[in-house]
């Protein structure tokens, strides 16, 4: 169905919206050049279509003083359904939602579009040119903001490039042991601050090429001499230099002891590169990015992102053939229904905080697994900005006002613990009979701070506006002036502060390893944008001993104490731990969830026959 002539056709109807199907009406041309703006010539060009397609029909008037009658043949909602689905069918989700919501008349279209799009979510198998081919379809309700690991922030992004790229090593965050990957073996001195890497043979890029040590190179000196254009460039400032032993071997002094070397080396960031297609043409390259990974990505746009498996990857082809995953809008997304995933399967059983997915049988009901995420939402301030945030006394005040047992209370689903630090251990639970600091308290804290109604701005993510706005009421119950400024994620290349932000909430993820913690105090979109200068300096100079103690409980010890000193400074203000609830079918083998609650594309398979 041509899209042009069913835009054409729903201006035209949008435009006589009243008028009955199969009821002749006066129009005329100078009218539906109005309406399509085009000349007259083009006008009649765009009748005699839409009356070959059988939507209109048009009848000219003959003679001075005789109307034109056009009256409408086909129902314009049917036409766009199927328009819609003829969108979504070459990947263009967001622009079919588009036609829904500019050209609906009711939410009839919508909720058929709906239904449709749901029929195809979940998994499926279909037969491609005599091949089974087996896909799993779903929705998110977030865009990606980049394929570049040099410049990940959010962790769907993150899931995403783990998939298309791979590292060096893997580490295990269950058993916290390190695995092979692009390299099979690595060896260091006993200061860990020199390092060779020896590369696996037969590891390709997607187009063909197989990995060499030029390739290593070029990633890592892509982000270690460039600190100004990469966010994740902090990782690699420590190598003093980086060199070729040969095509498989690579030799790595760094200026310092590393002792998390490898937890460096196992990050998203570290992920290798083809040297000849990004120092080509970087930006075309990241928009279409090659890398190892078990699947290579086929098409990515603002509707869809499709993945397809990697048949040459060196651990072995995935079971899936292709992921195909649909940027939807909250509200869109919420009324998709459930996909039926009662036949998938996944190739090894896993276990992710305490909980084992293992097979009920074909008859076993959904279950729900809530989890508490690993991290926490937080206030950061701008220290580095005059205004009502460079008082101690103004943040302490903030600090009382922000009940976060009521706030839980308040906002519910899934708040379920204040929070006193990044982790859960360093929390403690909701008290509802907990009292509030007497309201005397924070007017004198902010009588002391010289606060006189000035506007306190904070800015944050589309995701967090409900807190945003409940700290907003708050504050106005104290007589302070709060102003939110939300940015949408797949609109931001960092989450540094803009120049006029005092502060910003937003939610950070952790790891079970040392080098995601350290990402906040060193990398520039996090704590160094917000500490002042003297602050920043310590922040710095003490996460960097970090790497280089070679005990771990000193190195824990040393982040705990840096996570002291910004919640005595009022610098930071924890808020909040969260649950998430993973939904999965009994019948799942398995699922690997990582801790953000994605799964492996990697290991999942359909298990289309099974024994009764």
């Amino acid at each position: 169905m041509p899209l042009l002539a069913a835009l054409q056709f729903f201006e035209l109807r949008s435009s006589y919206i009243d008028r009955e199907l199969n009821t002749p009406f006066p129009a005329t041309i100078q009218a539906l050049t109005d309406i399509w703006h085009c000349t007259p010539r083009n006008v009649k060009m765009v009748l005699r279509k839409l009356a070959d397609l059988g939507w209109i029909s048009w009848q000219p008037g003959l003679g001075r003083g005789n109307s034109s009658m056009l009256a409408f043949l086909a129902d314009a909602q049917d036409i766009l359904l199927e328009v819609a689905i003829g969108q979504t069918k070459k990947g263009d989700v967001k622009g079919a939602l588009e036609l829904i919501d500019r050209f609906g008349e009711s939410a009839q279209v919508k909720d058929g579009f709906l239904e449709w799009l749901s029929g195809g979510m979940g998994f499926t198998r279909t037969l491609v040119t005599d091949m089974m081919m087996d896909t799993l379809r779903f929705p998110v309700q977030r865009f990606i903001v980049t394929l570049d690991p040099a410049s990940i922030y959010f962790a769907f992004d993150s899931h995403i490039i783990g998939h298309i790229y791979d590292t060096l090593v893997d580490f295990d965050p269950i058993t916290e042991t390190f695995r092979p990957s692009i390299a099979h073996f690595w060896e260091s001195s006993p200061d860990c601050s020199e390092w060779i890497i020896h590369l696996r043979k037969g590891v390709s890029f997607h187009h063909g090429r197989e990995v060499t040590s030029e390739d290593v190179i070029y990633t890592f000196d892509r982000l270690r001499l460039n600190p100004d254009l990469y966010e994740q460039s902090w990782l690699f400032t420590g190598i003093e230099d980086i060199r070729m032993l040969d095509r498989k071997t690579v030799h790595i002094r760094l200026k310092e002891p590393n002792y998390l070397f490898l937890h460096v080396l196992s990050v998203k960031a570290s992920s290798i590169l083809p040297a000849d297609l990004c120092r080509a043409d970087e930006a075309a390259f990241m928009k279409q990015p090659v890398g190892t990974g078990s699947f290579k990505l086929v098409r990515y746009d603002e509707s869809v992102c499709i993945l397809e498996a990697f048949s040459s990857h060196f651990r072995g082809r995935p079971h899936i053939d292709r992921v195909e995953i649909f940027f939807l809008s909250e509200q869109d997304a919420g009324l998709l229904k459930e996909p039926d995933w009662s036949r998938a399967s996944c190739t090894e059983q896993n276990v992710y905080n305490g909980y084992l997915r293992k097979s009920a049988g074909p008859d076993a009901e959904w279950r729900e697994v809530e989890t508490i995420s690993p991290g926490c939402s937080m206030l950061v301030f701008n220290r580095r900005k005059e205004g009502p945030q460079s008082s101690l006394a103004f943040r302490r005040a903030l600090d009382l006002i922000i009940d976060r047992g009521q706030m839980i209370a308040d906002l519910g689903e899934n708040r379920i613990y204040p929070a006193r630090g990044f982790r859960t251990e360093r929390g403690e639970a909701a008290d509802p009979s907990k009292k509030m600091e007497p309201a005397a308290d924070i007017y004198r804290l902010l009588e002391q701070s010289g606060y006189r109604g000035e506007t306190f701005r904070l800015s944050t993510h589309t995701r967090h506006v409900a807190d945003a706005r409940w700290i907003q009421r708050r504050c106005r119950d104290f007589g302070i002036r709060m102003e939110i400024q939300v940015r949408r994620a797949e609109n931001m290349a960092d989450p540094g502060f803009s120049p006029e932000d005092d502060c910003q909430l937003y939610e950070v993820v952790l790891g079970n390893d040392e080098i995601q913690e350290l990402e906040l105090y060193l990398q520039k979109g996090f704590f160094p944008s917000a500490l002042a200068d003297g602050m920043q300096e310590t922040v710095k100079a003490s996460a960097l001993a970090v790497m280089s103690d070679p005990d771990r409980r000193n190195r824990w010890r040393r982040l705990h104490e840096l996570e002291d000193l910004l919640r005595q400074s009022y610098s930071v203000l924890f808020l909040l731990h969260k649950k998430s609830n993973t939904r999965f079918h009994s019948s799942i083998q398995g699922i690997n969830l990582n801790s953000c609650g994605w799964f492996d594309f990697r290991t999942v398979w359909f298990q289309p026959h099974s024994l009764a």
